[in-house]
């Protein structure tokens, strides 16, 4: 069976929603921010979803705290219980569409308020990399100066960071360190 509708942009979505609320910030504390931020995934929801408005910020920003939590699992079983809360509580159905010219799946509501839409599809996309991939694939950034997430797509599972510009401020740290000690 083919997710791929849902295992690309939906599971980029998920990890970049999180990533909204850093260590100091909130990159989403406004409705013009989320707005920016839906625009870069407008071809996925518009014409699927209403777009957001000011009274959704507070349910995005419950979502995002999920999406974490559901990404911070280590273990599958308690994975697979949030991803399935998350999947029934932003109304997950399966329906069948043909508006690409073949008959493929999806799981968000048809015209539905920006939290439903954007709690379905990410939670979907997340799904899809557990039943495919396995929760190992779900990673949090190593460095002491991130709480940044990320799926982890390297061909051995080795990946600890969230950004090159983490995984060398950690290295050029250690290496200091390192020199430190030696004088």
């Amino acid at each position: 069976m083919n997710f791929s509708h849902y295992t690309t942009k939906p599971v980029e979505m998920a990890v970049s929603l999180v990533n909204t609320e850093g260590i100091k910030e909130d990159s989403l504390s406004t409705v013009e921010q989320m707005t920016e931020f839906l625009d870069e995934y407008r071809d996925l929801w518009e014409g699927a979803a209403k777009p957001a408005k000011t009274s959704d910020l507070k349910a995005i920003h419950q979502l995002r705290s999920s999406l974490r939590e559901l990404i911070g699992s280590d273990e599958e079983d308690l994975a697979a219980k949030r991803v399935n809360i998350m999947l029934a509580e932003y109304g997950a159905t399966p329906r069948v569409s043909t508006h690409s010219g073949e008959p493929h799946l999806h799981f968000e509501p048809l015209d539905s308020s920006m939290v439903s839409w954007l709690g379905a599809v990410t939670s979907m996309g997340l799904a899809s990399v557990i039943v495919e991939h396995g929760v190992e694939r779900f990673g949090m950034c190593c460095s002491d100066s991130c709480r940044d997430v990320y799926i982890d797509t390297s061909r051995n599972k080795s990946r600890r960071h969230c950004s090159n510009t983490c995984s060398t401020r950690e290295a050029v740290a250690a290496y200091r360190a390192r020199k430190s000690e030696e004088a």
